[in-house]
């Protein structure tokens, strides 16, 4: 992970190197093509452990994040779109906002085949334990609510003694707004994490490869499922002394 002074160390190079090599400083389409460029420069230079770990990935079938295309046509041209009305010169600011817009798009075209690749896949591992898990937190983000509580439950047959299961469970009954159902999960969450009888997902498939290296995980906490069980106490507070009066 980069830390907050590394960051502000590149991009001051990245300026420093555009500068050098331009003699024009407006901002342009053409000057995010060469931002992006060098920024992918120094951060090999100056990350050669990353640059390891992302070469050392497994082989998966799954999309990469690392496969995304920023040097494209399209993508530079939504950058400038987003930046154009802002900026007119290239500064450390502007180059900061540059790869904060990239990282964003990147991400959004990157969870767009995440999401189609583990929903088209496990229909051919109907009982993986670990897609499961990512399907329901796909349709869970994607309001299919019965859908990812028919996924959990599988992840859950398969290992019940998961918090991150049990939490995501009770997440789902809140929104199908079934709250006593959810307090119990939630609860049993909490049990497993306080006893530390937690079982963290499984990657049990004999195929390795079906997995992605980016996976977009829920990761529970005793405060997160205290903080839900609080969030729970005050949808009841509101039913009981605000719409039950009006009832009455």
């Amino acid at each position: 992970m980069i830390s907050r002074s590394q960051m502000e160390k590149s991009i001051k190079e990245i300026y420093d190197l555009y500068v050098q090599r331009n003699e024009i400083t407006a901002f342009t389409l053409e000057s995010i093509q060469d931002i992006l460029e060098i920024g992918n420069e120094v951060f090999q230079k100056n990350n050669p452990e990353e640059v390891e770990k992302i070469k050392q990935r497994p082989p998966s079938k799954a999309p990469d994040i690392t496969d995304d295309e920023p040097f494209s046509f399209d993508r530079t041209l939504s950058i400038y779109k987003r930046l154009k009305d802002q900026y007119n010169e290239i500064n450390t600011e502007l180059i900061r906002r540059i790869f904060e817009v990239n990282s964003q798009l990147a991400w959004e075209a990157y969870r767009e085949r995440y999401n189609r690749y583990i929903l088209e896949t496990l229909p051919g591992y109907p009982n993986d334990e670990y897609l499961n898990y990512l399907a329901a937190i796909v349709l869970y983000d994607q309001k299919k609510f019965h859908e990812a509580l028919k996924c959990i439950n599988i992840a859950l047959s398969e290992n019940p003694s998961s918090a991150n299961y049990t939490h995501i469970k009770g997440l789902i009954f809140m929104q199908l707004g079934e709250l006593s159902t959810a307090r119990t999960f939630l609860y049993q969450a909490l049990f497993l994490m306080e006893l530390r009888h937690d079982v963290a997902p499984r990657m049990t498939a004999t195929d390795k490869s079906i997995y992605p290296n980016f996976p977009v995980e829920f990761r529970t906490s005793i405060d997160l499922i205290r903080a839900d069980l609080r969030k729970l106490d005050k949808i009841d507070d509101i039913f009981n002394y605000e719409f039950m009066p009006l009832i009455d």
